[in-house]
């Protein structure tokens, strides 16, 4: 995966996510909209053959904007690791 910043301000970030699509795409803006400093996120994919989406992320400007998608890249981790954890257990699979 390739990251390209397209815009950093102190309240906005847009980046690129070369390679990926609109999975990771939807998993970080929606959960960039539960943080409570967050006043808009979202993300496009501006051409369904090249895929990539660009993901926009808007604070109130009391909290920078990368910060905001580092929170939310560590809970989604946490997440995804939970929801790993469980089905391991409830499926009896096996590391």
């Amino acid at each position: 995966m390739e990251v390209v910043i397209r815009k950093r301000t102190d309240k906005e970030l847009v980046i690129k996510l070369v390679g990926e699509d609109h999975t990771i795409g939807n998993l970080i803006a929606k959960m960039a909209l539960s943080h409570p400093n967050v006043r808009l996120a979202a993300y496009t994919v501006e051409h369904p053959l090249e895929g990539s989406p660009v993901i926009r992320i808007v604070t109130d400007g009391t909290v920078d904007p990368g910060q905001v998608l580092k929170e939310v890249v560590v809970r989604s981790k946490a997440i995804t690791e939970e929801l790993l954890k469980e089905l391991k257990e409830t499926l009896g699979i096996e590391d």
